[in-house]
């Protein structure tokens, strides 16, 4: 049986990414740093690797064997230290790619992110159109770095992939954001509502990193991936906040001046040291749900084959029953 190492196996994105290489077929290696977490994800087939790939003798050792290697870890966080980043995003899969040269891997697949023009709307943003000097925020630009760690090289086989907007049960991003600024000032509108906005079930995400690893049109190649489904912000929340039964209420707000007062918040807390929590609104955050930026995955479809299999709809309807479940107050 064909043998997947999984990195991040017991995060958000790495727990789909387990499923759907189990029920495609493939005996797959969870690796990850929490013992407990890891244990959670044992079965007939589903082995265990307690590691860190910060640490080359470690993924060095998980690497042993594998056929396949999928990186789904990350040092993922709004706020922080760029020398955090750098070492757990640019250092971390460089230990990754070179333990996939020792152990004669057939193919690393990458999962990055997309890097836009924060302050430039697009309703077709292309692979090509990938912007390398974005500096938002250290998050984005280490995984740019990252990528580039392994576009330099060819004696590596690898695929990448940038998925935007990941949702689902178990994110802690995406929708409890719009959750907890719905319950204070409201979801903000910018640019009089009209932004739109481009999510991807984490599914979804799942099953591309899968189909990168299948094809052989994937090989040194890069993909955008979203659920296709662009949404105008407000009508999104229309039909997501009912669900969890929530009323929306909205907030207009100017682009301009909140953006400035991010910059200034973040250059403050930069200059002082201040990296434990960060401000209440990042550049990046508000370029989230303040600037359009739709992704055209042609490419992933094209060469691929990705149809993603699950839509907004069932996603959020899957998310809406885990949220009354495990995040409302019980009745007494």
């Amino acid at each position: 049986m064909t043998k997947v190492l999984i990195t991040g196996a017991y995060g958000f994105l790495g727990k789909a990414v387990v499923k759907e290489f189990v029920d495609s077929g493939y005996h797959v290696i969870a690796f990850g740093r929490n013992a407990e977490e890891l244990a959670k994800l044992k079965s007939d087939n589903v082995d265990t690797f307690l590691g860190d790939f910060c640490n080359a003798e470690d993924i060095n050792k998980a690497c042993e064997g594998v056929d396949y290697v999928i990186h789904c870890g990350a040092y993922l966080k709004a706020w922080g230290r760029k020398q955090d980043f750098i070492k757990g995003n640019v250092d971390g899969t460089r230990n990754v790619m070179n333990a996939c040269k020792l152990n004669n891997v057939k193919r690393l697949v990458y999962c990055s992110s997309p890097s836009c023009n924060p302050k430039k709307d697009s309703l077709a943003f292309k692979e090509e159109d990938y912007n390398v000097n974005n500096k938002i925020n250290y998050y984005v630009e280490s995984k740019i770095q990252a990528e580039a760690v392994l576009k330099n090289q060819t004696e590596v086989p690898y695929s990448i992939i940038r998925p935007r907007g990941l949702c689902g049960i178990g994110d802690k991003m995406m929708v409890p954001t719009l959750i907890n600024v719905n319950k204070s000032i409201g979801i903000p509108l910018f640019h009089k509502g009209s932004v739109i906005v481009d999510l991807c079930a984490i599914e979804n995400v799942a099953l591309a990193l899968r189909l990168c690893m299948e094809k052989d049109e994937a090989l040194f190649q890069i993909y955008n991936i979203t659920n296709g489904e662009p949404r105008n912000i407000k009508d999104l929340c229309e039909e997501m906040m009912p669900k969890l039964d929530i009323k929306p209420k909205y907030c207009k707000l100017p682009f301009g001046p909140i953006y400035a007062f991010a910059a200034l918040a973040e250059g403050i807390f930069k200059l002082f040291h201040i990296y434990k929590k960060g401000p209440v609104i990042t550049r990046h955050d508000l370029c989230t749900i303040g600037r359009t930026q739709v992704f055209d995955i042609s490419k992933a479809k094209r060469e691929l084959g990705y149809e993603p299999k699950v839509t907004l709809a069932e996603m959020f309807d899957a998310y809406a029953l885990d949220y009354k479940k495990n995040h409302q107050p019980k009745e007494q």
